[in-house]
């Protein structure tokens, strides 16, 4: 994913920001810090926004077997 724009709110109108996504299968998902989300099957927890925005991007390693930053 690229921002292209990120425009500050201002009085008149909301925050604007334009992305580009790199792949097909990519999404683009909005979270707020102080809200609390439910996760899916078979996890099933509720958690806070902030614990979301603040994750970062892991893959697992077949060769270690766990997951790596």
């Amino acid at each position: 994913m690229k921002v292209i724009k990120d425009e500050p709110a201002t009085t008149k109108r909301l925050r604007r920001v334009t992305v580009e996504l790199h792949h097909h299968d990519e999404m683009l998902m909005s979270f707020r810090p102080e809200s609390y989300y439910k996760l899916g099957y078979p996890i099933e927890d509720v958690i806070y926004g902030d614990i979301i925005i603040n994750s970062e991007m892991v893959y697992w390693c077949s060769i270690g077997q766990r997951w790596e930053a």
